[in-house]
């Protein structure tokens, strides 16, 4: 099961960041090559904001959503810091359901049981704009079964497959699957990782 949000709020409170302040590398570089004009960037389950603010550098306009208040306020803290507006919203990403769309969304290691998951790639479809871009990382099954120790759940059943996401997004959408093995460098997140690397456009509406 997920860990509450008193379980990461505890983990959030100390002054450093759990996680670090960089970027996820993986979004840094995409960000680069798919989102080359201003954007508005939702951050799902953005911990303590590093991503979002990240972001925000680059000159997108930022939603960070995550349903810690302490990884929420180092987020604005960070973003307060950096000299960037980042708008924070305080939410379950299993029961959020927003009123609007936006350009891209950044998603990275947000993992739930197998019975969540689906339910979460349907979010991330219903609140990405037609023609919008998905940009995410998630611990595949090796990370547990091959012994990586670079974080994680412990759960590999709440590890994300290629052939998973295969089956829950349209084929014609996906500009990027990797499988890959990177070096990480992210707080708690450090040593060699085995992940899948997503890139994907929601389908365009079609034109009347």
């Amino acid at each position: 099961m997920p860990k509450p949000s008193s379980f990461w709020d505890e983990r959030f409170a100390a002054d450093e960041y759990v996680y670090g302040v960089q970027p996820n590398d993986f979004v840094r570089d995409a960000a680069v090559t798919w989102l080359s004009s201003p954007q508005a960037v939702l951050d799902l389950g953005c911990g303590e904001g590093r991503n979002a603010v990240h972001l925000a550098q680059q000159g997108h306009t930022v939603t960070a959503v995550d349903y810690s208040a302490e990884g929420l306020h180092k987020t604005r803290r960070l973003a307060e810091r950096e000299g960037v507006s980042v708008d924070t919203i305080q939410a379950d990403v299993r029961e959020w359901a927003p009123d609007r769309t936006w350009d891209a969304i950044v998603v990275t290691f947000l993992h739930l049981p197998p019975s969540e998951q689906a339910q979460l790639y349907d979010l991330l479809q219903r609140v990405l704009r037609p023609g919008g871009l998905l940009i995410a990382e998630w611990f595949r099954p090796e990370q547990r079964t091959e012994g990586y120790t670079s974080g994680g759940p412990p759960d590999v059943e709440m590890m994300v497959t290629a052939d998973e996401l295969r089956e829950h997004f349209d084929a014609e959408g996906i500009e990027r699957i990797e499988i890959a093995e990177p070096m990480l460098d992210e707080g708690m997140h450090k040593g060699r990782g085995a992940t899948v690397r997503f890139v994907w456009y929601s389908p365009e509406q079609p034109s009347d």
